[in-house]
């Protein structure tokens, strides 16, 4: 995807910098905006919730209570209609069941939820039925437990709730106590409740709220709605600004790793000159055999002083200045490798080797002349990593100098290379001068040095620890005064 707008990077290794800038702008904007909304909108949406739904308990309690007054009150004037048929005891005491068809017929006159009428005894047997289910009259109703609540209490009516009982389906049953010259009659009446749901709705149609639930659903959907139309403003908004400062973060980027870029070169350049000497050392050995050689073939050409001139004194003369020039042409192309100014370059590099072409070859004369010795500890397991190689001299080279001023004189460097897990670490340990608790706080900090005056810059270490993070690593210390100290370089295996 092309990246369009004010200094968009087209480098590879740069449009993944910029996208990494504006992942982590995103992110951050929308967690800093849309989700203090997300979770207002929420506490909102619970506390309508709540509302909502006491709102509903109060209106469906306040509807139960008021279908149960109008429930009792019909079912009082039924049983008022059914007490009425015991203003003549007599028809009662010897129920006839034609008496008792022409009773109901009355109670019907004046409510269709009568279904049935019966007349029992003290011991719950029916003596005379009236009704659509003739089977009722063998039942014995002694252990209902409207029946028994009847006879021991000291009511004398009673009416139960919905329920089931012999016939099988939902009724009510409402039955009055009868006592006359010592025996007790109970007459019981049954009423469907399908006819008394009928006729109460017929006195209060009823409100199942409908057009409140609607509204609250209105409002619930309306929340939602304008929450969705701000995240969605709030998200082309948090675009524009996560691109516009990833734009900034990435031109803060590259002016820093353009400063970096020129401190390392300066590092780079101080580094050279403390290494002068050795160079010049170094190069000065293969100049005098050039030089000398060039006097013998002179003398060799010279017939006074050799008259028997041979090809293999020629070509052996011959060798060692060409030996001596391919020594001088790979110091300074070491060298100006060395500070040359390169970009950012990751590849595929053995530890082992760059320590040793260092060592070995950049460093060699000056630590002969120094004689200090170098013991290398190197792990066999330590696989090809995936690093800038010039980077990462560049550190080894300031530490490997940094142990050298330490010591000044004998002494021994131990390098040691250690993996551990996915990363792997590069220790430096010297048996110099060692450092303070003070010096160590101070010692990544620029141009701060403990060396005299004129021998250290105060850039290398502060360089290093800067290569080292954009590296993705850790560059630490350890150190004792007159003890030594130790430089560990902390890397992944892939950058």
């Amino acid at each position: 995807m092309a990246l369009r707008g004010l200094n968009h990077p087209t480098d590879p290794d740069h449009v993944v910098l910029y996208r990494a800038f504006l992942r982590d702008a995103l992110f951050r904007l929308t967690v800093l905006y849309f989700v203090p909304l997300l979770l207002l909108t929420l506490f909102f949406h619970i506390q309508y919730r709540i509302v909502a739904q006491d709102s509903e308990r109060r209106h469906l309690q306040s509807m139960a209570e008021h279908q149960a007054g109008l429930l009792d009150l019909y079912l009082g004037d039924r049983l008022l209609n059914l007490a009425g048929l015991t203003d003549d005891p007599r028809s009662l005491l010897e129920p006839r069941n034609e008496d008792l068809r022409r009773n109901l017929d009355g109670l019907r006159e004046d409510s269709e939820a009568f279904v049935d009428l019966a007349v029992l005894d003290r011991e719950g047997r029916v003596l005379g039925y009236a009704g659509p289910l003739p089977d009722l009259a063998d039942r014995n109703y002694a252990e209902q437990p409207w029946f028994g609540r009847l006879l021991e209490g000291a009511a004398s009516h009673v009416i139960t709730d919905v329920y089931l009982g012999f016939r099988g389906q939902p009724h009510f049953t409402m039955a009055v106590k009868l006592e006359s010259g010592g025996r007790v009659r109970i007459l019981r009446a049954t009423l469907s409740p399908e006819t008394t749901r009928a006729h109460l709705r017929m006195l209060h149609p009823e409100d199942d709220g409908r057009r409140d639930a609607g509204f609250l659903a209105n409002i619930a959907t309306n929340i939602w709605l304008v929450t969705a139309l701000f995240c969605l403003l709030g998200g082309v908004v948090i675009w524009l600004q996560a691109r516009w400062v990833a734009r900034q973060r990435y031109e803060a980027s590259r002016v820093e790793a353009d400063l970096s870029r020129q401190l390392v070169q300066a590092s780079k350049l101080a580094s050279v000159g403390e290494l002068a000497a050795g160079v010049a050392h170094e190069i000065n050995n293969p100049l005098a055999v050039v030089l000398e050689k060039v006097g013998l073939v002179q003398d060799l050409l010279d017939p006074r002083f050799e008259p028997e001139l041979t090809t293999e004194k020629l070509s052996d003369a011959l060798g060692q200045i060409e030996t001596a020039v391919f020594r001088c042409t790979e110091i300074t192309r070491q060298l100006l490798g060395f500070v040359r100014q390169t970009e950012v370059r990751l590849q595929e590099s053995e530890i082992a080797e760059v320590i040793d072409k260092l060592v070995d070859g950049l460093l060699g004369p000056e630590l002969d002349v120094a004689d200090i010795e170098v013991v290398k500890r190197y792990d066999p397991s330590l696989p090809p990593v995936l690093t800038d190689r010039g980077q990462l001299r560049q550190v080894l080279l300031n530490l490997m100098k940094n142990a050298m001023d330490a010591m000044d004189g004998p002494g021994t460097i131990t390098i040691t290379t250690k993996r551990a897990g996915e990363r792997f670490t590069i220790t430096i340990a010297d048996t110099g001068c060692g450092m303070s608790r003070g010096q160590m706080e101070k010692v990544f900090m620029p141009f701060f040095t403990t060396k005299p005056a004129g021998r250290g810059t105060g850039l290398g270490l502060s360089v290093s620890y800067g290569i080292i993070k954009g590296l993705g690593g850790v560059l630490s210390v350890r150190s004792e005064p007159e003890k030594g100290s130790e430089f560990t370089i902390d890397l992944p295996l892939r950058r």
